[in-house]
């Protein structure tokens, strides 16, 4: 695995959220997330914060609308499951 860069942040995993494909990039150091569509501009859909403890997702304007329970509820379950397996990810990295 190469760990690949998002505006200097590290990707720790690609997921799809209703045929869209997300990137998450770790803030360094911080139980956060910075989520962005990899084919779609404005890029940004928001951040996952508070990891550690209770996740909390901040939206983006531009994308509240395209936002309902169901893809929140996943962006959320699927920041969580890569953040549980960050180390796993890091240890497995060639660079």
């Amino acid at each position: 695995m190469t760990l690949r860069f998002a505006d200097g942040l590290p990707v720790l995993g690609y997921r799809e959220v209703a045929d869209r494909t997300l990137a998450f990039a770790w803030h360094w150091h911080e139980p956060t997330f910075r989520l962005t569509f990899t084919e779609h501009t404005p890029p940004l859909l928001g951040h996952v914060t508070h990891l550690d403890c209770l996740p909390r997702f901040a939206a983006a304007p531009d994308y509240a609308a395209w936002l309902d329970d169901e893809r929140t509820r996943a962006v959320l379950d699927r920041a969580i499951d890569l953040w549980r397996r960050k180390e796993r990810v890091f240890r497995d990295c060639e660079g």
